[in-house]
């Protein structure tokens, strides 16, 4: 009986993909600002990649991933890096890029390519500045999560919020413009709006003093490691003892394994854990001997197994049959959010309850009461 099931799973067994690679591109912050996050994003994509090309890959053939280097202080070479993989690399797709400054300085590229790219953690105020038919995005929307921060905010009765911005531009504007104009609608009102102009910046002395004489509720801040610590350390330091409160990106392992006992006042939305991200985070760990760090690691896996999809539909063709395939997707099962599909403007549509409220207890991330 055993040898009868034995040859039952080696004959089923799915065949790991041979012949001609298919190339898929990925641009992330590999160095310079943004790295931790960038590394984890391209790490989340190979995992998928792995995972296709051990079950066969696409239509048989597997995938090589090549990525490149592209950040926020380097926007110079986005233009370059992605020729570069539409002339040297030959690339059918994108994953990538990393954060909206970096989308926005390739998609002029792309669209005149028809080269398929799906972003993993933009916000579609990308859309809104330059118009694409060939950039998709699986981050989920930001706006739903500003909504779950100002319905704790009103659930806790922090009715006087001040900002600070690490720069008035990208994810930062995004989110904070969205906190702004939604505010009214939950009984907040924002008292202070402080723009740092450098997400660089490590001395956040005086505009946390600023945002003291104000004496708010609570104070809103986009911040995520490495500048995380050193932010809560400051403020501990000038007995600003208010909720702080922030996006995701404040949810990272980084900054919890530095500086857990600083987070305690800490607040932030964050997307919920899905059951299939445990699948996600297994197979991460069984590769890179470690957890992801940060949230879009997985938004890329789902970027990959979504091309990867898309290029089953056009039979890999690439270009517009690509486009056309990717557009047809909906109710994908995805690892991130439990059915994937896109708006009119390519961007994943985000459920109100695909967001929840966590801070950290203990050490660890716990949900907010």
């Amino acid at each position: 009986m055993v040898v009868v099931w034995a040859g039952y799973q080696a004959f089923f067994k799915p065949k790991e993909a041979s012949g001609e690679a298919v190339k898929i591109g990925g641009i992330f912050a590999l160095t310079g600002v943004g790295t931790a996050i960038g590394e984890e994003e391209n790490k989340g994509a190979q995992v998928a990649v792995d995972e296709i090309n051990k079950s066969g890959g696409v239509l048989g053939r597997p995938i090589k991933f090549i990525a490149e280097d592209v950040s926020i202080d380097k926007l110079k070479v986005a233009g370059s890096a992605v020729q570069k993989l539409i002339d040297v690399d030959k690339v059918v797709a994108i994953v990538g890029p990393q954060w909206d400054e970096p989308a926005l300085a390739i998609i002029p590229i792309i669209d005149k390519a028809k080269l398929l790219t799906v972003g993993v953690d933009n916000t579609d105020g990308v859309e809104a500045e330059i118009p694409s038919d060939y950039f998709f995005a699986v981050w989920y929307d930001n706006r739903v999560g500003v909504r779950e921060l100002l319905r704790y905010s009103q659930k806790k009765g922090w009715e006087n919020v001040a900002i600070i911005r690490p720069l008035n531009a990208g994810f930062w504007k995004f989110v904070s413009d969205e906190f702004v104009k939604s505010a009214p609608n939950f009984g907040v009102t924002i008292v202070e709006d402080i723009d740092l102009g450098n997400p660089l910046l490590t001395d956040f002395r005086t505009p946390i003093t600023k945002v003291k004489v104000k004496n708010p509720d609570a104070l809103f801040i986009v911040m995520a490691d490495p500048s995380q610590c050193v932010f809560m350390r400051q403020v501990k330091e000038l007995g600003f003892t208010k909720p702080i409160m922030a996006t995701e990106s404040a949810g990272n392992y980084a900054s919890l394994n530095t500086c857990a006992d600083l987070l305690e006042n800490l607040y932030f939305s964050t997307p919920v854990r899905i059951a299939k991200y445990d699948d996600f985070a297994a197979k991460f760990k069984e590769k890179f001997g470690r957890e992801p760090q940060f949230p879009t690691a997985v938004t890329a896996y789902d970027a990959m197994m979504i091309v990867a999809e898309g290029l089953k539909r056009s039979k890999l063709e690439g270009g517009e049959a690509l486009k056309d395939a990717i557009k047809g997707i909906s109710d994908y099962p995805g690892a991130s959010l439990e059915s994937i599909s896109f708006n009119e403007k390519g961007f994943m549509i985000t459920p109100e309850d695909a967001f929840e409220m966590q801070t950290v207890r203990g050490g660890k991330f716990v949900r907010a009461e």
